[in-house]
Order: structure tokens, then C-alpha cells, then sequence
């Protein structure tokens, strides 16, 4: 099977077809090796166990740490995005008096019935800006391609490149 002489002459012309990177010489399509016939397999040679334990515990050490930068790149876009709304809130909260009763300077200037449009108006606000806020933060994942940093925990049973992020890989963000 591997390596074996195709007859594709259907009349036609043929070139398009021996374009692609697999054909070699005239009709002759040479296919890899099937897993069987391979020195240990596709990947490369298997890791002994103590290389497997610590290769694996790397890639898990990496893996937390490329979640550990996005969940703290969460944090920072709605912190910042949410902020307003945030503040409003603390301002009709903190002045309301039903609520907190403040002494603070800004609640001079605030009756009841502006703390309650303050406290309306934050979280009116809270909804577009959690969309806004999951937009920035899709967009930042994709443009620093961070879930592409994640790797697989497989690669710890084969020698080779332990980090590698040459693959054809489409993000599902």
C-alpha cells in the first residue's frame, strides 16, 4: 500500500492533480507509513516514566499559568469596563438614606430621589457594559492568542519539542 503505482490516466490532463505535495514522479503517490512499521509511533519515541511524571507536571505548571494570565486579563477589562457603573452604585448605595446614611461630602448634594436614579441608572448601565466588557476581552484573547499557549498533556508521553505551537490550531474564541 505504501508507495504503490496509481493509474490515474482518465483521459484528462492530470497536472492539477500531481500539484499537491504527495505525488511524486509520474502517478506515484507516496503515503507514510502505516503505525505499525514506525520506531514507536507517529510522534516520535516514548518518554520513560519518570520523564513522562515530569514533562507532564511542566505542562500542567504551564497550562496554570497561561489560565492564571487570562483570569487576571478578566479581571483587569471588566474592572475597568464595569467602573462606572460600579461607582454609581457605591454613590446612591453610600448616600441613600434607607441604606447607608453617609456622612460623606457628596451625599450633601444628594437627596433621596437622585440616590435612587443613581442606583437605577447603575444598573441599567451594568448589562451594555458586561457585553462591551466580554467583547474587549474576547478580543485581547485572540489578539495575543493566548489560548493557544494551552498544550496538550499528550505531549508529555513523547520525546521531542515540549512546547511547540507550529500546528494548524484554530482558537474557539
Amino acid at each position: 500500500m505504501c508507495g504503490m503505482d496509481v493509474d490515474l490516466d482518465d483521459g484528462g490532463s492530470g497536472e492539477e492533480e500531481k500539484e499537491d505535495e504527495f505525488w511524486v514522479g509520474e502517478g506515484v503517490k507516496m503515503l507514510p507509513p502505516p503505525m505499525a512499521h514506525n520506531e514507536g509511533s507517529a510522534w516520535g519515541s516514548r518518554r520513560g516514566r519518570c520523564g513522562c511524571l515530569g514533562c507532564g507536571v511542566a505542562l500542567i505548571l504551564w497550562n496554570l499559568g497561561v489560565v492564571s494570565v487570562s483570569a487576571l486579563l478578566l479581571a483587569v477589562v471588566f474592572s475597568v469596563v464595569l467602573l462606572p457603573a460600579t461607582l454609581l452604585l457605591y454613590v446612591g448605595f453610600l448616600c441613600h438614606s434607607r441604606v447607608l446614611d453617609s456622612p460623606s461630602a457628596i451625599c450633601r448634594y444628594l437627596d433621596d430621589n437622585s440616590c435612587s436614579a443613581l442606583i437605577i441608572l447603575g444598573f441599567v448601565m451594568m448589562s451594555p457594559l458586561v457585553v462591551v466588557a466580554a467583547a474587549i476581552f474576547c478580543g485581547l484573547l485572540r489578539r495575543f492568542h493566548l489560548l493557544l499557549l494551552i498544550q496538550p498533556i499528550t505531549r508529555a508521553w513523547y520525546r521531542g519539542r515540549l512546547l511547540d505551537w507550529t500546528g494548524n490550531v484554530h482558537s474557539w474564541v
